[in-house]
């Protein structure tokens, strides 16, 4: 590795001497070697306190200030407003004496700032994806004096890119920027849970034909994991219900107060029973550490007062789910606690990478619980959450791996979107040939013919949503204008009904659906009362009690391997140190009631058949379901994914494997689609004929390469 120092300004040196560096990581000093000596991109896969920021903003800010790039010269791309907005505060001072200004372009910047920006454009732009497509979409005439000197491309959070209709977003509009204003910038990926940096590095340099470098680390001997379980009886007239709870809470009390902590939880309304109950008993004890709520469904002064709290001289607890998970500067924490098994290891570990900033060493404390009051898929006397957690934990501490990110290899929604954006914008005349070239030959859409794409326009110009002219022009037609011309048209994401809930003149967040007057909704860690509705919005007062309103969504998918590992950790007899005396004993009475129930051999019988445990994940699982239904003389009587399928039927397991066998030499996977499926899974998947989403609904939600016979 090379001493870079030489070439970095001194306003640089000045500030990292400032701001108590003695020297650079290893991770960043490679970085510095790629972006300093070659014009190669650069994936930096490495923990979330390992300063990855830095290793990419120190050589592209010595770059801008030695030879200022007319217009923007970086653009740093990041998945949410809030990650975009807090990122370039550990390097403001840096950046004012560089005199290099940085600007924000997204839905909270006023419009005056971005009319400066394109009558002036110079330095670094921080952006989403769906803000760069208004910018291409609706300011073509100002893409050329904006880009044209581009020279880097920073993609924060790579990871949450890769699998999403948001990143392959960002990839069409990265190239379609190369093509309007002649830009080559070189993209520099960041990420803290890439498990597979290849494929990572693929995807970042789709559509350029560049080399990638990766630089990465492991970071798994900084982290120090413990796993906890509690169990909750049903109640009874003795008590022992909230004996169980206020055991519960005292511990979660204990390990939060005084200390500076993350509570993650798996979904909105844990992180508000949660927050509101870890509240009471904060308040019981005279504690001055405030309890805060942070999800997506809070108003961003909500969210804001939680993030300052983090990041000020007090300590603070702070409950949360997914919105903070991302790269966000919270300050320096003393620990995360994570509320039930996460449903992947990639949330494992950018939830416990939180907390490595203040002294290097990441901790995490994960509560296992099991609620014997509340119903759920299981097999009887078996801790199966603990078991999820505890293969999660072995699967990244113990082997370095997690999920990897699979793009969609069909994205007809998404082409039907870009093919609107492209003649939104166009400056010419477009016919088909000229809409292949412009729109189909975008990387994200590599696994599209020409045919299929000739099928989705005919649809679109029989809906008028496009119209052909006499010459074969195509244009945009009645209600491809609704569409294309529309306030959310940016955006390639759903946006769910939701009703805004207001109290005292402030806006406290939304919730799902339409509350009545005298419902109660739970938001901020408090419980409100809707008095007065209006159309899309509610007035609430707070109040006592449960909450009615509920938020529904479906839990992600759970990957083969966790799902396999967890079967391993209840066939085996191995320790693991991190469990607490509960959670050890939990265990052992898991793996003796395990063995003896026989499901760790897939097939189990029952009176009228068997249910099926074939530890796959959610994919394989659900595949696995409608191949059963296909078998002549089986029926399914019940499934839960991913754990159990429940089957009625007199034939023998030796019988129901060739039947599978036989269904997979037919090789008809359309076959599996059942005749009320659903195929509309993205948001203009309702503009693309069935034929199309059902080749893409057999590309990503339908596999069957897997074996049951003996074991998965």
């Amino acid at each position: 590795m090379t001493d870079h120092t030489g070439r970095m300004p001194g306003f640089v040196l000045d500030h990292l001497h400032r701001s108590g560096w003695t020297g650079f990581r290893e991770v960043q000093e490679r970085a510095f070697d790629v972006l300093f000596d070659t014009d190669r991109h650069l994936l930096i896969a490495s923990g979330t306190s390992s300063g990855k920021t830095e290793a990419a903003m120190i050589p592209i800010i010595a770059s801008l200030h030695e030879d200022p790039a007319p217009g923007i010269g970086a653009l740093y791309v990041g998945p949410t407003k809030a990650l975009i907005d807090d990122q370039f505060s550990r390097l403001d001072r840096m950046l004012r004496e560089s005199r290099i200004p940085v600007n924000g372009w997204h839905g909270d910047v006023d419009d005056g700032r971005k009319r400066r920006l394109m009558a002036h454009p110079e330095g670094i732009l921080q952006i989403t994806p769906e803000s760069l497509e208004g910018i291409l979409d609706n300011h073509p005439e100002s893409v050329g004096a904006m880009f044209s000197g581009l020279r880097f491309v920073v993609v924060d959070e790579v990871h949450s890119f890769m699998s999403s209709d948001r990143g392959l977003q960002l990839l069409c509009l990265l190239e379609r920027m190369h093509r309007m204003c002649g830009c080559s910038p070189r993209r520099v990926g960041l990420s803290a849970t890439v498990s597979d940096p290849d494929a990572a590095a693929e995807w970042l340099a789709s559509g350029t034909g560049g080399e990638v470098d990766v630089v990465s680390s492991d970071d798994r001997r900084s982290c120090r994991m413990g796993i906890k379980h509690f169990t909750f009886p049903p109640k009874d007239p003795e008590g022992s219900r909230e004996r169980a709870v206020s055991r519960y809470y005292s511990e979660l009390f204990r390990l939060t107060d005084p200390y500076s902590c993350i509570v993650f939880t798996n979904s909105r309304a844990g992180a508000e029973r949660t927050a509101r109950s870890l509240a009471k008993v904060s308040a019981a004890r005279g504690s001055r550490n405030p309890v805060r709520v942070h999800h997506g469904s809070l108003s961003g002064g909500v969210r804001k007062t939680a993030e300052d709290d983090l990041k000020g001289d007090r300590n603070a607890t702070v409950v949360a789910t997914v919105t903070l998970e991302l790269g966000m500067d919270i300050g320096g924490l003393d620990r995360v606690v994570q509320i039930g098994a996460p449903y992947s290891c990639s949330s494992l570990v950018q939830r416990m990478g939180r907390s490595g900033r203040r002294d290097g060493r990441q901790e995490m404390v994960m509560f296992c619980n099991d609620d014997l009051g509340e119903w759920r898929p299981g097999i009887e006397g078996v801790s199966l959450e603990l078991a999820r957690g505890i293969a999660e934990t072995e699967l990244y501490l113990g082997e370095g791996w997690t999920e990897p990110m699979s793009p969609d290899p069909l994205p007809y929604g998404l082409l039907f979107h870009q093919t609107l954006a492209v003649l939104k914008g166009a400056q010419r005349d477009m016919r088909f040939g000229d809409l292949c070239d412009e729109v189909l030959s975008l990387s994200p859409f590599s696994g599209i013919t020409r045919e299929d794409y000739r099928l989705l326009l005919k649809h679109m110009i029989n809906k008028r949503i496009l119209m052909q002219t006499e010459d074969l022009t195509l244009i945009i037609g009645p209600r491809g204008e609704q569409v294309a011309f529309g306030r959310d048209f940016q955006a390639v994401f759903e946006v769910r009904e939701e009703t805004e809930v207001r109290s005292g003149g402030s806006t406290v967040g939304t919730v799902q659906g339409s509350p009545d007057v005298g419902a109660t909704v739970a938001l901020a860690g408090r419980v409100w009362l809707v008095t007065r509705r209006g159309d899309g919005w509610a007035e609430a007062v707070e109040t006592d009690g449960e909450a009615d309103a509920r938020w529904r969504s479906e839990p992600p998918a759970v990957h083969d391997r966790v799902m396999a590992k967890t079967r391993d950790v209840l066939l085996s007899d191995e320790d693991f140190p991190y469990l607490d005396s509960s959670a050890r004993e939990t265990l052992g009475y898991s793996r003796r009631t395990f063995r003896n129930s026989g499901a760790g051999d897939v097939f189990v019988p029952t009176e009228d058949g068997f249910e099926i445990y074939p530890w796959l994940g959610s994919v394989k699982f659900d595949t696995l379901r409608r191949m059963l239904e296909r078998v002549r003389g089986v029926r399914v009587a019940y499934a839960y994914s991913p754990l159990v399928i429940g089957i009625d039927t007199r034939l023998t397991v030796k019988e129901i494997c060739e039947a599978l066998d036989g269904t997979r030499e037919d090789d008809d996977r359309w076959s599996l689609i059942g005749e009320s499926e659903n195929l509309r899974h993205g948001k203009y998947d309702r503009y693309v004929p069935d034929a199309l989403l059902a080749d893409a609904f057999v590309a990503k939600f339908l596999d069957w390469d897997f074996e049951i016979r003996d074991g998965t």
